[in-house]
């Protein structure tokens, strides 16, 4: 085990070997990836390239077949939920849909976690949240209740929501696909703000411009498998595979 964590301090991140299926049908095989502390990786691909079932295994909402992951050199134990919650909260997922609760304030969305499951003190929590919808600018929007926001807001209170539990990892699973067009930018914005802080992050996403502009690795996955992985500059201009180039060419 020493070994293995020698391997894997330097990453918030590794995969190793990582296979999911469900009954018969193959996700992903064999799935390597390291993630390096303030990294930002953002997977692309086609629909159905096993992309957002990969996000899901990081994060311990699906029980991968086989292979490893470590989170910050320690060995995820799916099997043993004690471990899976201590794991869980140091990373911040942010889903396509919003998953906010319609009953409760904006603020007491986000201030609900923290309280609830790591039992912080409430005082600290609501100042933490007040700096936290101010940061997605949102603040103004504190006692209202999610039914009165547009997606682009709900998402925006979504990642001040995840950023409350004060992960060290953010996970995005194609943040933007709900929304209409015109709202994408006031979300991929606050995502930018996060990866110039130095926020980890690995973000699932069709929006190439931000895969070009903000991401340090870009990642190519289709039908189950890493095809190519590099950086922005490598993956958009000197493509070596022909399945990334035919990939690029139908939606750039």
């Amino acid at each position: 085990m020493e070994a293995v964590n020698d391997l894997t301090k330097d990453y918030m991140i590794r995969v190793e070997n990582l296979t999911k299926s469900f009954n018969n049908l193959t996700v992903f095989e064999n799935l390597n990836l390291n993630v390096k502390k303030g990294e930002v990786v953002v997977i692309i691909g086609p629909s159905g390239s096993g992309k957002s079932t990969f996000l899901r295994c990081l994060n311990h909402l699906e029980e991968p077949n086989g292979g490893k992951v470590f989170i910050e050199g320690e060995e995820v134990k799916f099997k043993n939920r004690e471990h899976l919650r201590k794991i869980t909260i140091k990373m911040g997922m942010v889903f396509q849909s919003f998953n906010l609760f319609p009953h409760m304030t904006v603020l007491k969305n986000v201030m609900e976690a923290p309280v609830v499951i790591k039992k912080e003190n409430k005082e600290v929590v609501y100042e933490r949240s007040k700096k936290l919808l101010e940061k997605v600018g949102l603040i103004e929007k504190a006692d209202m209740y999610p039914s009165k926001l547009s997606g682009g807001q709900k998402q925006r209170v979504a990642i001040a929501r995840a950023l409350c539990m004060k992960p060290d990892i953010m996970l995005f699973d194609e943040p933007t696909s709900a929304l209409d067009p015109e709202l994408v930018g006031e979300v991929l914005n606050v995502m930018k703000e996060l990866a110039e802080e130095g926020m980890t992050m690995v973000v699932v996403t069709h929006e190439m411009g931000f895969a070009r502009e903000v991401a340090d690795r870009v990642v190519f996955m289709a039908e189950g498998k890493i095809v190519e992985e590099g950086t922005p500059e490598q993956i958009f201009k000197n493509t070596k595979e022909k399945r990334t180039k035919d990939f690029l060419e139908r939606v750039l």
